[in-house]
């Protein structure tokens, strides 16, 4: 079945971005080969070309009508599942430009602007998907499990906002939280062997810490079934900061014997 061809140029970019030679990549799809040269020139261009330095009062104005444009996108029915590395269910030529956005965002230190957002404000879909354009953006596999490390204790950090601010318990911040922590296991394997003991730390210093996080919000959760979701949180918090210890004390790390997430 053919891709449609906001797919193929997800694609296309992609493989570029990993050394691919532009013909080469066109090849895969005939039909759609002379629009995506264009696309994607137009790429290099946005790529290539040096930021603006626009005024706080501009950026954050720009940052407020995005999230409106967002938020009424997620509103409307997706048409075509896109590849798990990018999550944006726009026409190509929205995401250049949100993608022209968030670069400017993430460079002018204006992330602080969203920083305190949680599900359901405005600015949280700015704070999303800027979170996951840096993170593609982010080569190094060090990076990258710093990221990982880093979303999960924004996760953790939201959800006692959330909890505060609304009364209520979050499931699915509570799984983003301990899915990043996951991910960030699984890319600690990739390292180099001498880079991962460091890593390996601070994670399961992190499950240790957002464990008796956990814990502290128990009290101010009333619904049992909200009640149940943390209890098994806090019990798979402390079964993997457990497991990681005894693997640490042991001299391993993940790699020659795979990452593991210590269930329950």
């Amino acid at each position: 079945m053919k891709k449609p061809i906001e797919e193929a140029l997800d694609i296309c970019l992609k493989q570029i971005r990993e050394g691919r030679p532009l013909e080469e990549v066109l090849k895969q799809f005939p039909d759609y080969a002379d629009e995506l040269k264009e696309l994607l020139a137009i790429a290099k261009t946005i790529k290539d070309t040096p930021l603006p330095q626009p005024s706080q009062q501009g950026v954050a104005s720009c940052l407020v009508k995005l999230a409106r444009a967002l938020q009424s996108q997620r509103q409307k029915p997706r048409k075509a599942r896109l590849p798990a590395y990018l999550h944006f269910p726009f026409p190509v030529w929205a995401r250049a430009s949100v993608f022209a956005v968030i670069i400017a965002f993430i460079s002018w230190g204006a992330v602080n602007l969203s920083a305190n957002s949680v599900p359901g404000d405005l600015l949280y879909p700015v704070k999303f998907v800027t979170e996951r354009a840096k993170f593609y953006l982010t080569a190094h596999p060090m990076g990258k499990v710093e990221l990982r490390i880093t979303y999960s204790e924004e996760r953790m950090q939201e959800l006692v906002r959330n909890l505060n601010k609304r009364g209520e318990l979050s499931t699915g911040l509570l799984k983003a939280m301990l899915d990043e922590a996951t991910l960030a296991l699984e890319d600690i394997s990739r390292l180099p062997e001498r880079e991962r003991p460091v890593y390996f730390s601070k994670l399961e210093y992190l499950h240790e810490y957002q464990k008796d996080v956990l814990e502290n919000l128990r009290p101010g959760v009333a619904s049992p079934q909200e009640k149940e979701e943390l209890d098994n949180a806090i019990q798979l918090c402390q079964n993997r900061r457990q497991w990681m210890g005894t693997m640490r004390r042991r001299g391993l790390t993940p790699g020659r014997w795979g990452p593991r997430c210590g269930g329950r």
